[in-house]
């Protein structure tokens, strides 16, 4: 879903527009990208169940996953771009805002080093060489290179077949493409102490002061304390019951 000439917030005054991807009759597994208007939405949220509502009248999706059959020679840069746009109208197991664009941004990685952008989908491990080698030696942080992987497999496995079963079935040799060992004792792991955070309190007034000693007393995630309400307290305040989070101004479940 986008707005034309809108950057950032969503504009519930502005048209809305969506895209998705469709096959071409006759095509051989051709596909082209569709782009339709939406109308005004209210929020983001709206727009993407009127594009879900549009895509089952047109019958689009009636094929099973209709983003998931791969063309002939689909490369692996393809293959991610359809898989991310599936991801936002999944309806089995949706994913949290906040963890489809973390894969978003690693999926990027397939777009610098060159071989990547025409690696086959059912391409060998050593289409997966070029991120390892240009990590090696550089800041780059094992868990970014391991969490970069992680994705190349779930695109690779999002390829699938009229009958849902997936069209490149694999066993990853870990050894075969080194793939570093995520090694938590030697993770970087910032911590604050009592003293740090006795001085905080100091300095701070306010409700600065009171979210940093509720984040620091309970250790919620800094987007559920910024959700809660004062309805989340029993009435002695003893008990706080977290209900609900928020990422970039929109709620979602903790």
């Amino acid at each position: 879903m986008y707005q034309a000439h809108q950057h950032g917030k969503w504009n519930p005054r502005s048209p809305g527009y969506g895209r998705f991807w469709i096959n071409v009759p006759g095509g051989k597994g051709e596909r082209k990208r569709r782009t339709v208007s939406l109308g005004l939405c209210a929020t983001h949220w709206v727009a993407r169940l009127r594009l879900r509502e549009y895509i089952d009248r047109a019958g689009v999706s009636s094929r099973h996953a209709f983003h998931q059959i791969p063309v002939p020679g689909t490369t692996l840069r393809q293959q991610a771009e359809w898989w991310m746009e599936s991801l936002s109208g999944r309806r089995r197991r949706p994913l949290k805002p906040a963890t489809v664009y973390g894969w978003q941004a690693l999926s990027r990685q397939m777009d610098s080093p060159e071989p990547w952008q025409h690696a086959a989908v059912g391409g060998e491990e050593p289409c997966l060489a070029p991120i390892h080698r240009d990590s090696v030696g550089s800041r780059t942080r094992v868990e970014t290179i391991v969490n970069v992987v992680t994705v190349v497999k779930l695109v690779v496995a999002s390829a699938v077949d009229e009958e849902g079963d997936q069209i490149h079935p694999r066993i990853w040799n870990h050894e075969f493409i080194q793939l570093p060992l995520v090694i938590k004792e030697k993770q970087n792991r910032p911590t604050i102490t009592e003293a740090e955070i006795s001085a905080m309190l100091t300095a701070l007034k306010g409700r600065d002061a009171v979210l940093v000693a509720l984040v620091a007393g309970t250790g919620l995630r800094i987007g559920e304390a910024l959700a809660i309400r004062t309805d989340d307290f029993d009435p002695p305040c003893r008990v706080l019951q977290v209900r609900r989070s928020v990422w970039r101004r929109r709620e979602q479940a903790p």
